[in-house]
């Protein structure tokens, strides 16, 4: 057995830096964080290869002294704090005095920098940790750090990274996210010469948000307080689906953390869609240095935690008809903030207003074939209403029966569609839609599928515009017949064969979701469409339209058979 030895610097420094920087992604965020913990009001960030052969991340910020550049890439070199006591109540991103260190030890690395009111700016030049030129230069205000080369002397993990077009959405990520956590700061991100995404830095949260997702009609914002937690928490629905994309700041710090994930999830498939939370809690109560990326963090107690977080999801699922527009009311109560009655009424008289007939439903796809299931072709039913959770009430002489809308208008489209044989054919958007960054870069992997089925793309100044979507009687909008198909070849690829599997997933994404608002109308005429389909019971995936509860099934319920 070999004797115990001390590592040389050279191998400890790229252990440690494997630890911090994971891949560009993991970089590009440190970078941003020491930009914000330097004061700056704009960022602006490149990538060239993904971000593999070039990282560039340049602010306005405080910058760094020329006599301190050297000290700013040794390890354990830190202006953020200054004993253990600090420690304990932590407000700054970095503290450890660990970020550029492992940057600079695994990268061809440059700073730039010029403080405000020193004698000039300074240049630094460093080869896997090692300084080749330190020199004074003319310099702008703030920071400029360029990383060439990334993993360059460290190969086990730079042939772990994925792909330039992934890297480069990771990163793409990292910079989103900031940019709505901190939207008094202007962020621009540039891949290979070409923005991909920008803020100006004036706006809200909100319509950084809307930017990011794409619909900002549907945006959902609650803010909640309870046992010294702060949420706030915005949303945007995704009906139908069971994905959640959750992204967690921890006083301003973007992190992982399971019990904030545990809680959205505890409220189930209500809670599909985007969802991003900003947890502020005391200092010192929260222990953020348990994680050298400092990318988990620990709370003094989770319970607390995980009660506020799932109060504040429930308080936006049980109000998500709220219009983000009319949400706010000038008052809060109990730490949330509530919608007036007023606005309320505004928005269900909005969605009353007659319009287009049911043009979710369409006409009915032909002649029924009599009895099925013992389900007559045409019932004497009538309409009760809605529940809260959308499923639909009819009431006939020996029976109740609840309708699920989305399962019986998919029945209808798709026998439509069956029949028709429908597949490829396009209606072109008489004004081409913007798709959103977080949209256009998961294209990316199904761009030939989606233009088999009739989408069609176009570029311009470096953004993708939606041009015509499938000729399938959409009646949400482009885009979001766009998600629905890329949800669908994402979670269901593997499932679909032939031209059924087809028309069954765009009977799903044609139809109307669980949870909709329907009118009285509407529903009256997806029933009466239901019972002219030749398979009224079962929708396309095998699942029941309906649940016939007789007068005597009723009735033994309450113990009178």
């Amino acid at each position: 057995m070999k004797p115990i030895r001390q590592l040389p610097d050279d191998v400890s420094s790229r252990i440690a830096a494997g630890e911090v920087i994971e891949n560009p992604a993991s970089a590009v965020k440190e970078l941003i964080e020491n930009s914000l913990d330097a004061g700056s009001s704009r960022i602006v960030i490149r990538l060239g290869n993904g971000g593999k052969s070039m990282i560039s991340v340049e602010d306005d910020g405080n910058g760094i002294p020329f006599d301190e550049l050297p000290l700013a890439i040794e390890r354990f070199a830190t202006s953020k704090i200054e004993d253990v006591k600090d420690l304990s109540s932590i407000h700054s991103f970095g503290y450890r005095g660990e970020a550029l260190a492992s940057i600079c030890a695994v990268s061809r690395f440059e700073i730039r920098s010029y403080r405000p009111g020193s004698a000039g700016g300074g240049l630094l030049r460093a080869a896997g940790g090692t300084i080749v030129l330190h020199e004074p230069v003319t310099a702008q205000s703030g920071t400029r750090i360029q990383v060439d080369d990334l993993f360059f002397n460290l190969l086990p993990r730079r042939n772990f990274l994925k792909s330039a077009s992934t890297e480069g959405r990771r990163a793409a990520a990292i910079i989103r996210d900031y940019s709505a956590a901190f939207p008094r700061t202007s962020f621009s991100a540039y891949l290979d010469g070409r923005e991909i995404f920008s803020t100006d830095g004036i706006h809200d949260r909100l319509s950084v948000l809307a930017k990011i997702w794409g619909s900002a009609g549907d945006l959902r914002q609650n803010i909640f307080s309870e046992s010294g937690v702060d949420v706030e928490a915005v949303w945007l629905p995704s009906p139908g689906t069971r994905r959640r994309d959750v992204t967690v700041f921890f006083n301003g710090r973007r992190v992982r953390d399971p019990v904030v994930l545990a809680a959205v999830s505890s409220c189930g498939e209500a809670a599909s869609g985007n969802w991003m939370l900003f947890i502020s809690v005391p200092a010192d109560l929260l222990d953020v240095n348990i994680h050298p990326g400092k990318t988990e963090v620990r709370v003094h107690s989770s319970l607390p935690l995980f009660e506020t977080v799932r109060k504040t999801v429930i308080g936006l699922i049980e109000g998500n008809h709220i219009d983000p527009g009319l949400i706010m009311s000038p008052g809060r109560s109990s730490g949330g903030y509530r919608s007036g009655g007023a606005e309320r009424g505004r928005i269900m008289s909005l969605r009353n207003e007659p319009g287009n007939y049911f043009c979710r439903v369409k006409e009915a796809p032909g002649p029924g074939s009599g009895v099925v299931g013992e389900v007559p072709v045409d019932p004497d039913f009538s309409y009760i209403g809605q529940m809260g959770s959308g499923y639909l009430l009819f009431n006939g002489e020996e029976e109740l029966v609840v309708v699920d809308p989305h399962a019986a208008h998919e029945r209808i489209v798709y026998e439509k569609f069956s029949a028709e044989e429908r597949g490829g054919s396009s209606q072109k958007i008489s004004f081409p839609e913007q798709i959103p960054p977080t949209l256009s870069e998961r294209i990316g992997d199904f761009r030939e599928s989606l233009e088999k089925e009739g989408f069609a793309f176009e570029e311009r100044s470096g953004a993708l515009f939606l041009a015509a979507i499938p000729d399938s009687g959409y009646c949400s909008s482009p885009l979001e017949a766009l998600r629905s198909w890329i949800r669908t070849l994402d979670d269901r690829a593997e499932n679909v064969r032939g031209q059924e599997g087809r028309s069954a997933i765009k009977a799903c994404h044609s139809s109307v979701r669980l949870g909709e608002k329907i009118s009285n109308e509407e529903a009256v005429r997806l029933f009466e469409d239901l019972f002219a389909c030749k398979n009224p019971t079962m929708c396309p995936h095998g699942r029941p339209t309906l649940i016939r509860l007789r007068s005597r099934d009723i009735a033994r319920l309450f113990g009178r058979e």
